[in-house]
Formats: C-alpha cells, structure tokens, sequence
C-alpha cells in the first residue's frame, strides 16, 4: 500500500519514511508542502496519509490540517494519521471531526508509537481487498458475468436482467429443465439493490402442499399438531432481499390463491397468526412446463399467471446457443482441480453433440471428465468414451430390454402398465419410500408420480381406449 507522508521538515520525513518502510508492503510518498501533497494525491494512487499538522514555523500555520480538509472535500476517504505537538488539542478534536483515524505526538516518534498504528491501517486496507476480492468473486460466479455465453439469445437474457435487477415487480422464469432459470434469477439478484440481502430458494416440487405453505408462510406455535413454536417463513425470512419459488406451476391450487394475495397486497399471515407481516421481498418464479396450458386444464390460476407475468425472462435451451458451449466448456473447466484442454475437434464434438439436459448436462459432463480421464487433453475419443456412449450404453440396454418384455408373457392385460407399475414400485423401493427422490430417478415430477401411484392402486386405465 501507498502512504502520502506531508511533513515540512525532511529530517522529520526521514524519521518516519524509515519507520513506516520496516514493513514490506509499504511504499512512502513524501510531500513538504500541501500544494505539492494535492499533487502527489491527484496523480498517484494513494492509500493512507500521515500528515503533520503545522507545515512552517508559523505560529497560526495549520497546512496539515488545511489539507485533510481539502482531501475530504474531494471525496477522498484514505486513512489519515496527524502528527501534532501537545498544545494543539483543538486540532487534534478538527482533525478527528475531519475523519482522522488517529494521531501521534512529535516527542513520540518512535516505532512502539508509529507502528501499531500503521499495522491497524494495514489490516484493514487487507481486509478491505478481502471484501472486494469476496465481491468480485460473488459477481462473477452470480451476478450478470455468470450468464455465460455470447449468443444473442443470452445477450437478451443478459440485458433483460440488467434491467429489472432493481425492479419490485415480480419476475418469471421461464425455459427447459437445465437451462439455468436459477442461475438467472441469481444474477438479478446479485446485480441489483439487493445483492446484499437474502436470496432464499423454495422447491414447490420437492414438498406435500401443507409443508410448503408453513415453510413459505411460516406459522406460529399451535397452529397445528406439531407446532411447538414460532417458525418464520420464507417470505419473512428474505427480509428485502429475494425468494425464488421454483417450479411454481407444482404449487397446490389453493396455495395459489394465497400467493396471489401476498403480491397483490404486500402482506401475509402466517398460519394461527393474528397479526399481518409486510412483504418486504421481490419474488421471482421459475418453471419449465407451459403454464398456459396448466390454466386450460385448470390446475394453475390464470390471475397469478398475470401476475407473476409482468416481466418473463425466457432462457434459451442449450441446442439454441450452441455458439455459447466453447464460452461454457472453459469457465466450467476452469472450475475443476486440474487444467484441462479441449482439441478443436473436441469442442466441435461438444458443440453437436445433443444436450437433452442443457448446461447442467454440459457441466457434469466436464466434471466428469475432471474426475475419470487419465489425460487433460480432451480428444473426441476420450469425449466418446466418457461421455457420449453413456448414452449409446443406456439406448441399447433400453432396446435389450424392451425386446426381452415382449416376448414375455403376462397376467396384466396391459404389458406398459405392467412396465410402468413396476419401475414405481423398484423406485419407491430404492427412494426408501421418498417420492421425490423416486420421482428424481424414474425422470418425472412428484406430481406425475403420485398419479401414477394413484392409477395404480384405483385399477384406473392411462388408455380409455384400451
């Protein structure tokens, strides 16, 4: 770091230029008069001062003082340290007014006096660089520049979420299962007034309907069996920064209702409370399936759609942007242990290669090759070993199979029924009983398990005309 060291006297700047430059890490500008400190301050980058408050014999001279109020005046923050004689307290309290973080007395220019000072100076410059390291780190990997990719269709993405990064209004996310509808809503959040504030992130995929309301709208102690005390919701617990409802087109129909209440008004009652809590969050939705669709048959509410379709950012999947998989190959190899390098036929294979998955395909594809390929050079045979003929494996075990069941006979007048009851029952088996974990591995939505397992257990036909 850079001290600006303002002293009238060179024996005096020699005393303390050697003092502060017993550490490192510090470079010392001297400056004998203010006029030449300004200058020194308005062509240099300078870190902290030292300044000595009389800069001539004078008796009413106060240059050194005169000049941090000129620093200050200027916007200029740095830490300031003045050097003063003991009759000056009045100069030391202006100084202080002035931000001064501290003072020294000539008689004590020494270093058990100087240096202390100066440590705390440069811990604090340190953590300051810590915090904007942390910041630019955060930004990067969940502001703006995370939306990787030079596409147009992530340009507009890109500028669609720059611009209502400080809205209020609520946001929905739209686009494949992969695409990055999180990462989108991330970079709204972390681009806007509220990148220093929560974002909270509800799956309302993942729950039964009574535990996604108590986890959204909190409740307090009796509510209902179970409730042992006051829980805050996610609603509250956002403060004003943001909650995520993602796939919001699984959120029970009468939950809806309630949600639709909340944004209109701004308000909401957790469950067996009296009182209303303020909504202090912006709300951003994301979902993968047609919504317009889900209002025709009648299980999504069209007025929250209106609603939450104030502004809708729609990502692209991954098979529109194919431009953009060299820009994702490199940042999400660069996130890995060790360095790895793609062929240009390589990423020629990566960029025609299909990508039902999306980016998230694409990143654990990398992460896959970080972890099994003996070689950091990436060649298409390596890409075909460990990652195309995963694919190729899983078709012709499909096809073995699908030809081994028609040959076999069965009690179940339908053979697909049969097949689709038992990959349910293996699921809920391996899932231990975990729906949501079954419905993860048989590649469905709770919701669609559930029916299934209700089909099951009704006789009910997926055929009418069966």
């Amino acid at each position: 770091m850079k001290f600006l060291l303002l002293d009238d006297q060179r024996g005096a700047r020699t005393v303390l230029k050697r003092l502060l430059e017993d550490r490192p890490d510090i470079d010392v500008v001297e400056a004998s008069s203010a006029d030449e400190a300004r200058l020194r301050v308005e062509t240099q980058d300078i870190d902290a001062m030292l300044l000595d408050i009389r800069l001539s014999d004078a008796p009413n001279d106060r240059g050194g003082l005169d000049f941090l109020r000129w620093a200050r005046s200027t916007g200029r923050t740095m830490p300031a340290v003045m050097v003063t004689g003991v009759s000056e307290l009045a100069e030391i309290r202006e100084a202080m007014r002035q931000g001064a973080q501290d003072y020294v007395l000539k008689d004590e220019l020494c270093a058990e006096m100087i240096l202390p000072i100066v440590d705390g100076i440069r811990e604090r410059f340190a953590l300051k660089g810590e915090v904007q390291r942390l910041r630019e780190q955060v930004d990067r990997r969940q502001g703006l520049p995370a939306l990787v990719g030079a596409s147009p269709a992530m340009e507009r993405v890109r500028k669609l979420a720059r611009r209502v990064a400080d809205a209020d209004a609520p946001i929905l996310v739209r686009g494949a299962t992969g695409s990055g509808k999180e990462m989108v809503a991330r970079a709204i959040h972390y681009s806007g007034k509220r990148a220093n504030e929560p974002l909270l992130a509800v799956n309302c995929s993942a729950l039964p309907g009574t535990l996604i309301e108590s986890l959204v709208f909190g409740h307090q102690r009796g509510a209902f069996t179970g409730a042992d005390r006051r829980v805050r919701g996610q609603l509250e617990l956002a403060g004003a920064g943001t909650l995520l409802l993602d796939e919001i087109a699984e959120m029970p129909i009468e939950l809806q209702a309630k949600l639709l209440r909340v944004i209109e008004d701004r308000k909401f009652r957790p469950l067996g409370a009296e009182e209303e809590v303020t909504l202090d969050a912006r709300i951003i939705a994301a979902t993968h399936v047609d919504l317009e669709r889900r209002i025709e048959n009648g299980t999504f509410r069209e007025d929250l759609y209106f609603r939450l379709n104030v502004v809708t950012i729609d990502v692209p999947p991954l098979r529109e942007r194919d431009d953009d998989i060299p820009h994702l190959v490199q940042t999400f190899a660069s996130e890995q242990a060790r360095a790895l390098r793609f062929t240009d036929a390589a990423i020629i294979w990566l960029r025609t290669h299909h990508w039902p998955g999306n980016v998230r395909e694409l990143k654990n594809a990398i992460e896959r090759l970080a972890l099994l390929s003996e070689s950091d050079d990436i060649d298409v045979a390596i890409l075909e070993e460990l990652v195309g003929n995963d694919s190729a494996v899983v078709e012709r075990e499909l096809t073995r199979l699908a030809k081994t069941l028609l040959t076999l006979t069965t009690k179940e007048p339908s053979k697909l029924d049969a097949i689709q009851r038992a990959l349910v029952e293996q699921a809920l088996a391996v899932a231990k009983g975990n729906k949501s974990a079954a419905a993860r591995l048989l590649g469905v939505h709770r919701k669609m398990l559930e029916r299934m397992v209700k089909a099951d257990a009704t006789g009910d036909e997926s055929d009418e005309d069966a």
